[in-house]
């Protein structure tokens, strides 16, 4: 009886051991926060590097990205700061590998020779977040003057915008220098007085509307949605000229001819022409990544509130599996053998 069960006994510790041993290799390559179904590929040696633009939807976007791609699919991920129109050649040649939000009211003409021309530079698909550029002002200022919901009361009030800066005409305050921006040429071509100041950035946008608000004082900017801001202010785009087909042609060919609304935007993806090759699992998780204008907003707003943009994505992350999963996986797919 003794030796039976000192032999059961060994039979049974080499079992667990050999168990052990493998719930140590599953645990060790299963995706942390994942699905548990799959390991994660040793990619570190393929680098991918993504641009960040100079706005907070941006930096959430490459946060997301950056940490999936190097938990789930473990490559290495470097991001670099660049204006959005830089961005396109550097794609091309291959300094970057992906961007991840194009505005593609503004790059029509960056499409057509870099994408439609085969010019190194691939349409990654839509990222899913619907934006929209703007004249918009704190709704405060509509109630007290009604005739500034649409651009014809600006003709009237635009004296009530001005600053040291803008001198005799009223101020239409902009962000990066780098931006999208058709303001001037709007505002010239409708006959009105005003001048395009720039702020310089995003943060500083967002000083003097947060400055403004406090005081209830006049503010026209140039700003968008999705963002934050419009669930923390309450803020009105002001109505301009419905978008025609020579506006469209204006904004690809001569800017200095736009006098128009911004259109919708449906933002996309782009990526170097060679980053399937290289790396096949990261450009089919690219591809696929897609999530709403909510989404980014909350990420972008954690980040904006001082959380680095790493934690601000795993926060995301942590709530919304159901919504990456389906990009991992797509990677996975194409992860070679």
């Amino acid at each position: 009886m003794t030796r039976t069960r000192t032999k059961t006994s060994f039979a049974a510790l080499a079992v667990m051991t050999l168990l052990a041993a493998a719930c140590s290799n599953v645990s060790s390559s299963t995706p942390p926060g994942g699905s548990g179904s799959a390991s994660v590929p040793d990619n570190s040696g393929t680098t991918i590097n993504i641009a960040i633009s100079p706005w907070q939807g941006s930096a959430a976007n490459v946060a997301i990205a950056k940490k999936l791609l190097e938990d789930k699919l473990g490559y290495t991920v470097k991001t670099t700061n660049i204006d959005e129109y830089a961005q396109f050649p550097a794609l091309a040649n291959g300094t970057l590998d992906a961007t991840l939000e194009v505005w593609p009211s503004g790059h029509a003409k960056d499409y057509s020779k870099y994408i439609s021309s085969n010019n190194g530079v691939v349409d990654g698909g839509k990222l899913g977040v619907i934006g929209q550029i703007g004249w918009w002002i704190p709704t405060y200022m509509v109630d007290a003057h009604p005739e500034l919901a649409s651009w014809e009361g600006l003709k009237q009030d635009a004296s009530m915008f001005q600053t040291a800066e803008s001198g005799s005409a009223g101020q239409i305050l902009d962000g990066d220098p780098s931006y999208v921006t058709f303001d001037q040429a709007i505002a010239d071509n409708l006959g009105l007085n005003l001048k395009v100041v720039y702020g310089g950035s995003e943060d500083a946008e967002l000083t003097a509307l947060k400055t403004a608000y406090a005081s209830q004082s006049p503010i026209l900017m140039y700003f968008w949605t999705p963002h934050w801001a419009q669930s923390k202010y309450q803020l009105s785009m002001i109505k301009l000229p419905a978008v025609t087909p020579a506006c469209t042609d204006a904004a690809a060919n001569d800017p200095s001819k736009y006098a128009c609304a911004y259109p919708r935007d449906d933002l996309y993806k782009a990526f170097n022409q060679d980053l399937q090759t290289k790396a096949p699992a990261a450009f089919a998780f690219l591809s696929a990544m897609s999530y709403t204008n909510d989404d980014q907003n909350g990420v972008a707003l954690d980040i904006h509130d001082g959380m680095a943009p790493a934690d601000a994505a795993q926060k995301w992350i942590d709530a919304n599996p159901t919504v990456w999963q389906p990009w991992v996986d797509a990677g996975l797919a194409a992860q070679p053998a």
